[in-house]
């Protein structure tokens, strides 16, 4: 290590010494406005070389460079200018172009291409339109920003996840992710959720780790204060560079680097405050017990907190709260007076984020940096949870010569905290059933045990959190460096390669008197996870001019990545002394290893042929080799093309009226290649194992097909592009359809095979889509403007084959309540289904004794999780320093499946169950005597066993699958920049202050916590359930920012 870190600063010296030796001529200028007004940020190259500047805020500029080169000054929305060097001093008046695109987006591999150029949807979002404040995670700031781009948090927990699906789902593998490949600068970032597994092994029920807890998307370990831009890559033709790893589209973001002029320093500092106002509704009017009679008195004076009375003490339907007594059976006489309601979303508590960050900037006309340090501390909405993340980043670029530049940055992060569980016996499902006849902080006894009015039933969920959170460590950096060169004009050779590392430490602690230790004694869990990722891109682009209106350009490409994963984990059952968090301390051990590792080296091509800078084609072609997949078909090809037409001059090209109008059109095929381990057969570690001192290994009763297939995407696109009124409105339109081949799924087998599944070529299911987006500048009067934008998109998608032997494809099961989320052949993507009420004639059917009679023949559809469209509405306007901007978001259509409610209703503690002891007459028909049916006239009584009753209410899926659309206020922000007298006072070039808030305010149908939230981590591939994690917050931020 020591002999290569000399050899680089010999390399490094040796060239900067030749740099110091070279002799140019220096030129400088002014750059103006056509109104003879100094432009600042004017791009002044030289010609054929990536050297060069920008003007500072004198529209100064100097740059060194030969006599006889040319200069070329660029700035969006003005005409390029070439001027050759004959002389010191140039100065230079740029021209408007009414034309112009005005926007430059940066596509596969960090290339920057304009607008105009592209046969394919790809959108931008500058990290100033965003509200990054509040937000712990960099991807949370496209919510709402992009048509077709779904981002949702999945909990409010501190550190919580964020789901992201571009264009909807494009695996139906219960086991696969759809989450986007993250290009940081080029180099691809791993975004992995990793859940592991965290349960014992005997007393949960819960389906997998996934939904235990919301465990955090490595996108995450960025710090949003570095960020530029965003650029999405959506359908398959913008993504087809990138291969396999980008099936499901990708985000490029780019981030900031030091500008030329003296050092820039920044502080930024903000405080933001969470608080959870979104809940299921409660009654308020009835006290714990059974059968209107109490079971248990809060009697906080005594041992240990209440005085039982008999009975099971776990429901909700005792008698009101007004009533002051009660008497019992044997005729003895309860007071009641010391009741009251408690509420028990008390457990919540106002969160706090505090965010810092620092940097400092600057360049000269040899070398940039960027250096910055950032701090997030997160205390939790829920108690003992917090989240800590530390940042820093070094990004720096030397100009070797005029064709040689080398760019490097390092990046390190360290970030962890305690999580609250969910999901089975959880946090929330002991919530969902917790009687407010007693205060939920009032969790411990006086010798430390658990103050539990069920008596071990459920958990307090106060107890929970205080004595068994998750604690996860992660340690993770980056390294990459960058070289281009110049030999010629016409060609441009760009190498790059990144090594990404990480170490994700875990460990829980369940003591035996929680509900999910019981069975085991208690457990410890430790849990490691490691990750490194290898990165090598070689791209060699050549560009021809053949005419004055015939250009072409030509990249060719080799990429390869080398991923590793390895994960370990001892978890020891039965704690020999209680409190002790130490695997030492444990009777019972059990462990394992896996490791993976997955290579893909791909070669690729791009040629782009533009004609009069108007029509544009652009052909692409990548091969593929996929260690996964077997070696006789690890090779495969897929290829795109796409084209482009600015067809406005073909209108009037001095139009003020229309500024530009594209047409677009693509057609792409990528693939995707199974799973680690998903070929051929293994034999894995056997349970049984060890026995009598003998280790084991048996085959796994999962095999894969030998002649495996990679999936194949087709994609087809149009769309267009149009602006008026000099590029003030804009409107983008996309439709798309994709259909995917040769899904690569388990298959069920017959048990008589010793086989559970075979993976295998199985399936195709097509989506396709519509994507809007208009923005508008609505005025833009001296000091006043103001900005306003609207997307629209739809998805949808349906199973189009399914194999025979397969009824259904499940991606998560209820259990006993019946609501599954599953796809059937000819089912729409994300479909629920559940068991529902009889109907006769499209009306209920109430039977004999006046109830309705849930049918469990056969589940049948009764919903679906993704929405039928959603729509977003922004607004920004500044005025003299202020700045003010908010969006709305609507989603319309989307079924919830609320984990917790049925809970709720059985135990008599929802709203809706307020209605008791009383008699009506239920909606519906009953039989006429006659073969028919006639409108239900029976009355009935509403008491606990028709809430209770699993067989007339609490599984019918009508209950229990709820509309979840919703419009929210997503965010809203006021901010002021000072000027003039304080800013010299404070020596400083920038003082600003800005207040923000998020998720204030929002209409819903649904009976719940927030519908955006989901029961599964990011990237789990399940949608629909929800209501068993922490729920989103309400967010207030205040911050300032000063820069030197």
């Amino acid at each position: 290590m020591t002999r290569k870190i000399t050899l680089f600063f010999v390399f490094f010296s040796t060239f900067f010494s030749l740099v110091l030796s070279a002799q140019e001529t220096t030129v400088k200028g002014k750059v103006t406005d056509e109104n003879g007004a100094p432009m600042l940020g004017v791009t002044v190259l030289i010609k054929g070389t990536n050297t060069g500047t920008t003007t500072d805020f004198d529209g100064m500029y100097s740059i060194k460079a030969d006599q006889g080169s040319t200069l070329v000054f660029s700035f969006v929305g003005y005409k390029k200018k070439e001027v050759p060097v004959t002389s010191s001093t140039i100065n230079v008046t740029m021209t408007p172009d009414q034309n112009s695109l005005e926007e430059v987006v940066v596509t596969a591999f960090g290339i920057e291409r304009e607008t105009r150029s592209l046969g394919y949807s790809v959108s931008k979002v500058d990290a100033d339109e965003v509200n990054l404040k509040g937000n712990t995670n960099a991807i949370q700031g496209l919510q709402g920003r992009v048509a077709g781009v779904q981002i949702n948090q999945s909990s409010g927990t501190a550190g919580g996840g964020v789901d992201i699906l571009i264009r909807g789902i494009t695996s139906i593998n219960p086991q696969r992710s759809n989450q986007p490949l993250i290009v940081i600068d080029g180099l691809a970032m791993d975004n992995s959720t990793f859940s592991g597994d965290v349960r014992p092994s005997a007393g949960s029920n819960s389906p997998n780790s996934a939904e235990q807890f919301s465990f955090t998307n490595r996108a995450a370990d960025l710090n949003p204060e570095d960020i530029e831009s965003y650029n999405v890559l959506k359908g398959a033709a913008a993504t087809a560079l990138y291969g396999v790893r980008a099936a499901n589209g990708a985000i490029i973001i780019t981030t900031k680097k030091g500008k030329l002029g003296k050092a820039k320093i920044n502080l930024s500092a903000s405080t933001s405050y969470k608080k959870i106002t979104q809940t299921p509704d409660l009654q308020k009017t009835y006290r714990e017990g059974y059968s209107g009679a109490p079971r248990t008195l809060y009697t906080p004076e005594t041992e240990t907190g209440f005085t039982r009375l008999g009975g099971t003490s776990f429901y909700s339907w005792g008698p009101r709260y007004s009533e002051d007594s009660y008497t019992m059976d044997d005729g003895s006489v309860v007071d009641l007076t010391g009741d009251r309601f408690y509420d028990p979303y008390d457990l919540f508590r106002t969160g706090v984020l505090t965010q810092v960050d620092l940097s400092v900037s600057g360049a000269t006309e040899k070398m940039n940096y960027y250096f910055s340090v950032g701090n997030d501390s997160e205390e939790g909405v829920l108690p003992n949870t917090y989240y800590d993340k530390t940042n820093l980043r070094l990004k720096a670029g030397y100009k070797i010569n005029d064709n040689l530049n080398i760019n490097t940055s390092v990046t390190y992060a360290n970030s962890g905290g305690a999580r609250g569980n969910g999901g089975d016996k959880s946090v929330f499902s002991s919530l969902s059933y917790y009687s407010a006849t007693f205060p939920i902080n009032d969790y411990l006894n006086p010798d430390g045990t658990q103050r539990n009015y069920s008596f071990g039933i459920i958990d307090n969920p106060r107890y929970l959190l205080e004595k068994s959170p998750l604690i996860d460590d992660v340690n993770r950096w980056i390294g990459n460096v960058m070289i281009n060169w110049n030999p010629k004009e016409w060609m441009n050779v760009t190498y790059s390669a990144q090594v990404d590392n990480y170490s994700d430490n875990r460990n829980r602690f369940v003591p035996p008197d929680l509900d999910v230790g019981s069975q085991v004694g208690g457990f410890v869990l430790d849990q490691v996870n490691n990750f490194l990722g290898l990165e090598s891109n070689l791209l060699v682009n050549f560009t021809k001019d053949w005419t004055d209106k015939f250009h072409s350009s030509l990249t060719l490409g080799n990429q390869i990545s080398d991923t590793k994963h390895d994960y370990a984990y001892i978890r020891g059952e039965g704690l020999n002394v209680p409190g002790i968090n130490d695997i030492s301390n444990t009777t019972n051990i059990f462990g394992n290893k896996t490791e993976d590792q997955i290579r893909n080296v791909g070669v690729f091509g791009e040629l782009k042929l533009d004609y009069n800078n108007d029509l544009f084609l652009t052909v692409t072609g990548r091969n593929d080799w996929v260690s996964t997949l077997p070696k006789e078909n690890r090779s495969f090809f897929y290829p795109s093309v796409s084209l482009a037409y600015d067809f406005h001059k073909l209108i009037d090209d001095n139009s003020d009226f229309l500024s530009f109008s594209k047409l677009r059109a693509s057609w792409a095929e990528v693939g995707k290649g199974p799973l680690f381990g998903q070929v051929g057969s293994y034999f894995v570690t056997d349970g049984n194992f060890p026995f009598g001192g003998t280790g084991g290994y048996r085959a796994d009763t999962s095999i894969g097909d030998p002649l495996l297939l990679p999936e194949k995407n087709r994609s087809f696109e149009v769309g267009g592009d149009f602006r008026f009124f000099r590029n003030r409105l804009r409107l983008d339109y996309s439709y798309y359809r994709t259909t995917v081949n040769n899904q690569i799924f388990t298959v069920g087998t017959a048990y008589s095979t010793g086989l559970s599944g075979i993976v295998r070529n199985a399936g195709k299911f097509r989506s396709w889509g519509h994507e809007l987006m208009i923005s508008y500048d609505l005025l833009n009067e001296g000091d006043f403007t103001w900005n306003t934008f609207l997307t629209f998109s739809t998805n949808t998608g349906k199973v189009v084959e399914l194999p025979d032997d397969i009824e259904a494809l499940i991606f998560a099961d209820s259990g006993f309540a019946g609501i599954t989320s599953e796809i059937r052949e000819g089912d729409k993507l994300g479909s629920l289904y559940g068991y529902t009420w009889r109907y006769e004639n499209g009306r209920r059917y109430i039977g004999e004794d006046g109830l309705p009679e849930i049918n469990f023949d056969e589940r049948v559809k009764v919903g679906n999780a993704f929405p039928d469209f959603t729509t977003s509405f922004g607004n920004r306007l500044s005025y003299k320093g202020i700045n003010f901007d908010f969006l709305v978001e609507w989603k319309k259509g989307g079924d919830l499946y609320d984990s917790g409610r049925r809970n709720s209703l059985r135990n008599g503690i929802l709203k809706v169950t307020e209605f008791r002891d009383q008699t009506t007459v239920l909606n519906g028909v009953m039989d006429d005597g006659n073969g028919g049916y006639t409108e239900n006239n029976q009355e009935v009584l509403i008491d606990q066993n028709y809430y209770r009753s699993s067989t007339a209410y609490n599984r019918a899926a009508e209950i229990l699958v709820q509309d979840a659309s919703w419009v929210k206020l997503r965010n809203i922000s006021l901010g002021y920049e000072f000027k003039g007298n304080i800013l010299k006072t404070l020596h400083a070039d920038k003082f600003s202050i800005s207040g923000s808030a998020q998720n204030i305010i929002i209409w819903t149908p649904y009976d719940g916590y927030d519908p955006e939230g989901n029961q599964y981590s990011a990237g789990s591939n399940v949608y629909g359930f929800a209501g068993l994690s922490t729920p989103l917050a309400e967010i207030y931020s205040v911050g300032l920012t000063l820069g030197f």
